[in-house]
């Protein structure tokens, strides 16, 4: 699949993991999201593995490109 046919809509990820996404974008860590968000480490690093499920991304950088290309962050 080439990167020209990746669409990747904001009804394919859940708000919640849109703002996992918006803050990882922002370069926050793991850490610094779930204080923010009032989660669990853990729960941020489910979002963040849905998300490359989702996505088809080999890792985080992966993802971020990919959905900033779309307009989605």
């Amino acid at each position: 699949m080439t990167m020209d046919k990746i669409f990747i809509s904001n009804e394919n990820l859940t708000r919640r993991e849109q703002e996992v996404l918006k803050l990882l974008s922002q370069g926050f860590t793991t850490k610094e999201i779930s204080i923010r968000l009032h989660i669990s480490e853990t729960t941020v690093n489910t979002h963040r593995r849905n998300m490359l499920l989702k996505t088809d991304s080999k890792n985080t950088a992966e993802l971020i490109f990919k959905t900033s290309r779309n307009l989605m962050i």
